[in-house]
């Protein structure tokens, strides 16, 4: 059985599948891992609860965010023509400008990855707290949008460089 007693298809596994392998090859392969583990918890996981649609898997990401986003907040302050000088005194000369610089343009990636799971896995919680039970939404086209999200990001992060 697949995601909350629904039964998943062969071919939303053999689609999961490619764009796991695309993603693999055409993306940075750092982001190889956690696209996996998405891609599998949609998959073989058979309960809800344990599944990226579950309420504490939203908690979860959304701490991580919270995270991120004042990692992206305290090295932008860092990487600032203004703000480094207090940055770098108040961190005791751990946090530079350059440092600060490099590690806010390297959240990039992880905080709009965490972002974009957070907004899949919300929208698949509501759909099925409305009742539907289509599997395929479930299996392949939200972790797809996730995924297309994901390259998209990283794409235009990339244009940067």
């Amino acid at each position: 059985m697949g995601l909350g007693g629904f039964k998943s298809t062969y071919s939303a596994l053999v689609i999961q599948t490619e764009a796991a392998l695309a993603s693999i090859l055409y993306l940075e392969p750092q982001a190889a891992p956690y696209i996996l583990i998405v891609i599998a918890a949609t998959v073989t996981i058979p309960n809800i609860n344990k599944s990226i649609y579950s309420p504490s898997f939203q908690r979860q990401t959304a701490w991580v965010l919270l995270a991120l986003s004042i990692m992206e907040a305290l090295t932008g302050f860092a990487a600032g023509p203004v703000s480094s000088n207090i940055i770098t005194m108040i961190t005791g000369g751990l946090l530079t400008r350059g440092i600060g610089l490099e590690l806010h343009l390297l959240l990039i990636d992880p905080l709009a990855f965490f972002f974009i799971l957070h907004i899949a896995s919300g929208i698949g919680l509501a759909l099925i707290r409305r009742g539907i039970k289509w599997t395929p939404i479930y299996t392949v086209i939200l972790p797809i949008l996730l995924l297309l999200g994901f390259a998209t990001v990283v794409y235009l992060d990339s244009l940067f460089f």
